[in-house]
């Protein structure tokens, strides 16, 4: 789950593959035919597709690590609590590892994908849908609904994490109100209040005002960290800090940590503008040093949260700090303000990938009404899901389990489909192709594990 999404997704495009005409008969086109097969595999995508202005390696790298790093890791502390620090710390990094890994099996399928499309670079929506085209033929039928499915799993997965940003400045404001003014409103309330202040600001048509603020919330964010493991507290929790906890609720714990860790929708548009994309996938690539350097950050964020607060950790640490101490107001004033413009930077991605994609040709006759309601409607559907479950650490883990799904199983489907398409098939090919099945395998294992979990917590939140 990025939490925090900071820059637009590309636009999604599609593309099929024309096979090559050539005709055995006439030697000048079989001649042509092979030169462009020499022409295809001498191709190299990565020396084309160059952007007007392209970023350099540090550029992506810190745009990359500030992507990450959001609202998903103010769970952490409560998932250390679940299954105790010690299962916790080698949990974190197997699932940073798996991840890491997962990325470069989809890197790997758009550079394949590249070369025989003779194309520079792909999109995520573009690589499963050549994936689908290029597979067996039952693959193939399928093509159109795969597609759909992702358009509808991004525009849930975004609303699933604006409804957690309405959840998080609705509780922020909700300790503040509390403790400040002695009222206490109903979170409900706040949420709507809130989502009824955001809605002019997603109206604005220009994103160019947002900027400056999207840098100082990152700004804030890392102040915020630091000022959440420093803010003194009187709580005791040496009895509470378990190095194993509930193992059974390790599948839990795995999606948690890959929705603070998912960052599938934005590594491909970071890629793509890169001046040198090598880079990024390079045994000393972007994702090769911000992926180890969060999960290093997630680590000690998630074992000294743990240690200050124990068994009282709440789904999100913010709900624990001491509302009567200055600067727990000030981190939760701070945080409120950066999650409502992550809040629109999100769903400014999600309007442009849909507005571009799919409503943009469309006849209208009335164009920027149809844009603003498109918008507005953008705004009320995360704000229908928070209300309907306004608990931060359900809404956390769900966001989680999908990821589970969408964003760890589907890039290695992707990728076991291209090596049954490769041909010869040599040893190499049938280890990947196995060690593909186990992944996914596992995946399903804990995907179903997780989604039964989070189940139980919602049937236990209404009852």
């Amino acid at each position: 789950m990025v939490l925090n999404p900071i820059s637009s997704i590309c636009n999604c495009v599609s593309s099929s593959v024309q096979s090559d005409q050539s005709n055995l008969e006439n030697p000048s086109l079989s001649e042509q035919h092979s030169t462009k097969q020499e022409s295809l595999e001498h191709y190299d995508p990565h020396e084309y597709g160059k952007q007007q202005h392209p970023t350099l390696f540090w550029g992506s790298l810190f745009h990359l690590f500030k992507t990450i790093i959001g609202t998903g890791m103010l769970a952490l502390p409560f998932a250390f609590k679940n299954v105790g620090y010690g299962v916790a710390v080698f949990g974190i990094f197997l699932v940073g590892f798996i991840y890491l890994h997962v990325l470069h099996l989809l890197m790997d399928v758009e550079y394949q994908l590249c070369k025989k499309l003779k194309r520079p670079n792909l999109t995520y929506l573009g690589i499963v849908t050549n994936t689908f085209e290029q597979g067996p033929g039952f693959v193939r039928k399928i093509t159109p609904i795969a597609k759909s499915l992702l358009y509808f799993h991004y525009v849930f997965n975004k609303s699933i994490s604006n409804s957690i940003y309405l959840i998080t400045i609705g509780g922020n404001l909700k300790i503040i109100i509390d403790h400040y003014y002695n009222v206490d409103l109903n979170i409900v309330f706040l949420i709507t209040a809130v989502t009824i202040m955001l809605i002019p600001m997603a109206l604005i048509r220009s994103l160019k005002f947002l900027v400056p603020l999207s840098i100082l919330t990152s700004v804030f964010n890392m102040i915020n960290i630091v000022l959440i493991l420093t803010i003194p507290t009187d709580y005791n929790s040496s009895a509470d800090f378990r190095a194993v906890g509930d193992i059974t609720k390790f599948p839990y714990f795995f999606g948690l940590a890959l929705g603070a860790f998912n960052c599938t929708a934005i590594v491909m548009p970071l890629k793509n503008d890169m001046k040198y994309p090598k880079k990024f996938t390079s045994v000393f690539g972007i994702i090769n040093i911000v992926l180890p350097v969060v999960a290093v950050i997630y680590c000690t964020f998630g074992l000294l949260g743990y240690a200050k607060y124990g068994n009282s950790l709440h789904g999100s640490i913010l709900f624990n700090l001491p509302p009567d101490q200055l600067v727990s107001f000030v981190v939760l004033s701070l945080y409120s303000f950066a999650v409502c413009i992550s809040f629109i930077l999100t769903l400014y991605t999600v309007f442009d990938t849909l507005w571009s994609n799919i409503f943009k040709d469309q006849k209208m006759s009335h164009p920027i009404t149809a844009e603003y309601a498109l918008r507005i409607f953008l705004c009320i559907a995360p704000y229908c899901i928070a209300i309907i479950l306004p608990d931060f650490k359900i809404m956390v883990s769900l966001a989680g389990v999908i990821a589970i799904l969408m964003d760890e199983t589907v890039p290695i489907i992707l990728h076991a489909l291209s090596l049954i398409q490769k041909k010869p098939k040599t040893i190499s090919v049938y280890l990947s192709l196995m060690k593909d099945l186990t992944l996914i395998s596992i995946c399903s294992l804990l995907f179903s594990a997780a989604l039964i979990e989070v189940i139980r917590s919602i049937v236990k939140f209404y009852s």
